[in-house]
């Protein structure tokens, strides 16, 4: 019987062991029950930036003279022993949530040390984009 035992033991830690955390669309909050941070419009594309990264506030959104959309949001380090290095990008979309062709900016790198809070803002290339979406990839530790 403890034979029995130690293999259905040893078969369990190599299915867990194979398991691997998918990467994909991971919501950015301080406290995910945070009213503040509820409803935020800032996606995490790697699975490590939940424990690293906090969004304290929702998103900051008005229009420029011309009726472009802007927007602006604080990114902040949660981690006070490792300074963190991502990348962010916004992707603009129509009434209807369709991505406006082109019209996604360029992947912004951004250094966070310890405990900081950087500001990352953006203006929509056009007036038809009246939705956005801001999207956070993990790039590197920073030393």
């Amino acid at each position: 019987m403890k034979l029995k035992e130690l293999i259905l033991t040893i078969i369990a830690a190599i299915c867990l062991a194979g398991c691997s955390t998918p990467e994909g669309a991971y919501v950015a909050v301080a406290k995910p029950n945070s009213p503040e941070a509820a409803g935020s419009k800032v996606v995490l594309l790697n699975n490590d930036l939940i424990r690293t990264l906090a969004v304290d506030k929702p998103v900051v959104v008005d229009r420029d003279a011309v009726g472009r959309l802007q927007i602006q949001v604080g990114l902040r380090n949660r981690v006070d022993d490792e300074n963190i290095q991502v990348q962010v990008q916004t992707l603009w979309m129509n009434d209807a949530g369709r991505v406006l062709y082109g019209s996604e900016g360029t992947w912004e790198t951004m250094a966070i040390t310890r405990n900081q809070t950087v500001h990352f803002s953006q203006t929509a290339l056009t007036s038809e984009a009246t939705k956005y979406s801001i999207r956070v990839r993990y790039t590197a530790k920073a030393k």
